[in-house]
């Protein structure tokens, strides 16, 4: 895409504009899973992080320089949040180099505290996720309660993949929305 066009495209997505955002995430998606991917080397991860990757652009978007290269700047985003990833996920082992430098991190167990507060807060989720569209719940259910891959998702609710990308980024910032108040 020339960069007139792209730069159109983002003032369009800047503004809130679905069908903007729809397109800058179809033309740097694999951009970004690649990146991540090659680091974590985890399918499911990867695409993880990519949507959490999307969200946070699609929230900073105003603050993206035209000066600048968007993609440097959203390959910046992507691999900031496959750090924080990362730290969130203990058990994964990644290179954050081409020198194949591992970062192992240890799990913690959580303490009989922690895993009454972490119980009370998915309750609290799961009362929120009441309140988004059928379609929206439904979606994270699958993903995120019951694990499945985007391509099983794909195949149990009859979408294309993109679908299913686009739909769970929704839900997700429709439930921060409503957790937010």
């Amino acid at each position: 895409m020339k960069k007139k066009k792209l730069q159109t495209v983002i003032f369009e997505a800047k503004k809130g504009k679905r069908q903007a955002q729809n397109l800058l995430m179809d033309i740097f998606w694999d951009n970004v899973f690649n990146y991540v991917y090659q680091k974590i080397k985890d399918e499911e991860e990867a695409e993880d992080i990519a949507i959490e990757t999307f969200t946070k652009v699609f929230a900073k978007l105003k603050l993206y320089n035209a000066d600048f290269d968007f993609k440097t700047w959203l390959l910046s985003i992507a691999h900031n949040t496959m750090i924080d990833h990362i730290r969130k996920k203990p058990a994964l082992k990644i290179s954050l180099d081409d020198e194949n430098y591992v970062i192992e991190i240890q799990e913690e167990l959580p303490s009989p505290e922690d895993s009454l507060i972490q119980q009370q807060d998915n309750d609290a989720l799961i009362l929120h996720l009441q309140k988004l569209k059928p379609e929206y719940r439904k979606i994270i259910e699958l993903r995120f309660l019951e694990e499945k891959t985007y391509k099983e998702i794909a195949e149990e609710l009859d979408l294309t993949l993109a679908n299913v990308k686009v739909r769970i980024l929704r839900a997700k910032q429709l439930l921060q929305e409503i957790l937010n108040g």
